[in-house]
C-alpha cells in the first residue's frame, strides 16, 4: 500500500512565526496493514533519509532496513 502524504504543521510557532513539529495523518486500514491500532505506542526513527514506524511493543527493536 502507497499513498502520499504531507506532514502538515503542527504545535506552537517560535518567536519568528516558524513551526517546528509536524504530523501526519494515517488512516486505521494503513494501520491494520502494518498491524497496528490508533493509540499503540511506536519506535520513530530517522535514518539516511527515512522516517520508520515501528510498533513498540516487540520484544526487540529491528536495526536493519
Amino acid at each position: 500500500m502507497v499513498r502520499k502524504k504531507k506532514l502538515s504543521p503542527s504545535g506552537a510557532k517560535d518567536e519568528h512565526g516558524e513551526y517546528h513539529n509536524v504530523h501526519i495523518n494515517l488512516h486505521e486500514d494503513e494501520l491494520e496493514v502494518a498491524g497496528m491500532e490508533i493509540g499503540d505506542e511506536v519506535f520513530v526513527r530517522v535514518r539516511d533519509e527515512k522516517i520508520i514506524i515501528q510498533k513498540a511493543d516487540q520484544d526487540e527493536v529491528e536495526h536493519e532496513f
